[in-house]
């Protein structure tokens, strides 16, 4: 940069970046102290060990020590897939399947899959997601029952051939 004619030895910069300090060649380092290296190499080592333990002998609620099986497993040739599902009751006593979403009952699918013994041992909890419904979607019709239901979707040879359906738990008003 040429400044009142003449040549600047460096060039000018911008604020943020004089402001960054030393060129890193510059920068000295400092070493650690032997405690901090014993910290770090314990931190290590229990992370190591969590990790080895979570492979093991964990599910993925241990993650993310445990193995995350989602997508490390699949559906035999001739096995099922679940897929949970949500009816409810219409004023006019008709069932029909409506979104298993937080912005329709206040929790999503995943919430519900994960406390279906829950469901099951208590069907009044299902209210709760009647109750959520009438909150969060004031304008639309009250619902007069819910209910949860497991849907099998039956696979034979990698083909869907059918699908069962059961009720896990009901709640009605």
């Amino acid at each position: 940069m040429i400044i009142s004619g003449e040549q600047s030895a460096t060039p000018h910069l911008p604020s943020s970046v004089e402001a960054a300090g030393p060129p890193a060649a510059e920068r000295t380092t400092v070493p650690l102290s032997a405690r901090a290296r014993y910290v770090r190499l314990a931190l290590a080592g229990v992370c190591t060990a969590l990790l080895c333990v979570g492979t093991f002998w964990w599910d993925d609620d241990a993650f993310p020590f445990g193995p995350f099986r989602m997508y490390s497993t699949s559906t035999p040739p001739n096995g099922n897939i679940h897929v949970m599902a949500l009816e409810a009751r219409m004023p006019d006593g008709s069932w029909r399947e409506v979104p298993l979403e937080s912005s329709v009952v206040g929790v999503n699918r995943a919430e519900v899959e994960g406390q279906i013994p829950r469901f099951q041992a208590d069907p009044a909890l299902v209210g709760r997601l009647v109750e959520a419904h009438d909150r969060l979607r004031p304008a639309e019709p009250r619902w007069t029952g819910a209910r949860l239901v497991m849907r099998y979707l039956k696979l034979r040879d990698r083909r869907f051939v059918g699908t069962e359906e059961k009720v896990v738990a009901q709640w009605l008003r």
